[in-house]
């Protein structure tokens, strides 16, 4: 059953000005669209939301950040945005896509489309930072994952900036993970051997980023509050770039 309107995402895509729009392919006749802002040469910061489709605060976020945020460093970092990333699955307010596939743990197969796109999109790129936005309706608060290399975590800050609109999860142990005060720092062979071959692990364990944060908002909190929270984790993503 359709349960949103996805036209109303392109449209809002097609409306934000001074960025370029690209089409990266098509999943059951909606397109994925790419959105490339920001100074040519400058690092390059890749935001992704909607790999789930009944998490729709990253979607959201993606929206906001394109509509009111990343001109704010415009001629100091580039931005590569994919809003939507699995569109069917928006639309049907469903995790799956529609070959029942859960597209964030299914990086190593060929035959879905959702993957071909990103595939397609992050061949020969390395990004400065990557950040993945999704949600967790389960969650009493904000959480992320975070993977990174020589230059340092930065998931206390964002969770410093995070606390100041939006509940944290405390709990010491999160999706059967380590955590402190809301900051994972996954086992990756334990999450591959559980869930298979992550979007987030093989961007970061491929060399396309160095740094990997996945931002769960909780979904038992209102829309506003949820996106509030994602967009402050991607302010901090972008500041270390400058």
């Amino acid at each position: 059953m359709v349960q949103r309107d996805y036209d109303a995402v392109v449209r809002r895509v097609e409306a934000v000005s001074g960025v370029d729009v690209y089409e990266l392919g098509e999943v059951e006749g909606l397109p994925v669209l790419r959105v490339s802002a920001g100074k040519g040469d400058a690092p390059v910061v890749y935001i992704n939301g909607g790999t789930h489709g009944d998490e729709p605060a990253g979607v959201e976020a993606a929206l906001a950040f394109l509509e009111g945020e990343w001109d704010r460093w415009a001629d100091r970092v580039r931005f590569e945005v994919i809003p939507c990333l699995c569109p069917w699955s928006y639309v049907h307010n469903a995790r799956l896509n529609a070959q029942e596939v859960d597209v964030n743990w299914a990086f190593l197969r060929d035959d879905v489309p959702e993957i071909e796109i990103l595939k397609g999109f992050v061949e020969g790129r390395i990004f400065a930072g990557v950040i993945d936005l999704h949600e967790d309706w389960e969650s009493p608060g904000f959480y992320l994952y975070e993977m990174f290399g020589d230059r340092g975590s930065l998931g206390r800050e964002m969770v410093a900036r995070v606390t100041q609109v939006c509940p944290i999860n405390k709990n010491a142990e999160i999706e059967s993970e380590v955590a402190v005060n809301g900051v994972i720092h996954p086992n990756m062979e334990v999450s591959r051997r559980k869930y298979g071959e992550g979007i987030p692990i093989a961007l970061y364990q491929r060399g396309h980023t160095g740094h990997l944060v996945t931002s769960e908002s909780p979904t038992t909190q209102p829309m506003d509050v949820r996106v509030a929270a994602h967009l402050a984790a991607v302010e901090v993503m972008v500041e270390a770039q400058v």
